[in-house]
């Protein structure tokens, strides 16, 4: 599976007070049908910003149109997690900021974590980027 967002976003150039508008990206893999007690694991990659710098969130939403739920949540430039209480204990999450990528792995699936997986950063404008 691999899904992707591209939006706009406003990017100094340099140090300089002019900017450009460049395309923002996320893109995900992994995922698909798993059975109850077995693992998954789902990567999210960045493009075209500065991925060490953003905060990363994973959501995941039960039904379509569903409300979304809040899974982890790591700082850009430290190792600080936090998960929900629904997975923790059986939830990692890692990134490796110089390859603007992060993942989320969930062991010992139970039913009730059957969902659409998100990540999201936010971004300087304060709009979420969201896969």
């Amino acid at each position: 599976m691999n899904r992707s967002l591209k939006g706009l976003q406003w990017q100094k150039e340099g140090g300089a007070h002019r900017g450009v508008w460049a395309p923002i990206r996320l893109e995900e893999t992994g995922g698909g049908l798993r059975a109850p007690g077995d693992s998954v694991l789902l990567s999210c990659r960045g493009y075209g910003f500065n991925f060490r710098t953003f905060s990363l969130r994973w959501y995941r939403q039960a039904t379509p149109g569903g409300r979304l739920e809040w899974v982890s949540f790591q700082r850009g430039y430290s190792d600080s997690m936090y998960y929900a209480a629904v997975v923790k204990g059986r939830a990692t999450v890692s990134r490796d900021n110089s390859r603007s990528e992060a993942s989320l792995s969930l062991r010992d699936l139970q039913l009730q974590d059957s969902a659409r997986y998100f990540c999201a950063v936010h971004t300087e404008t304060g709009k979420a980027a969201e896969l």
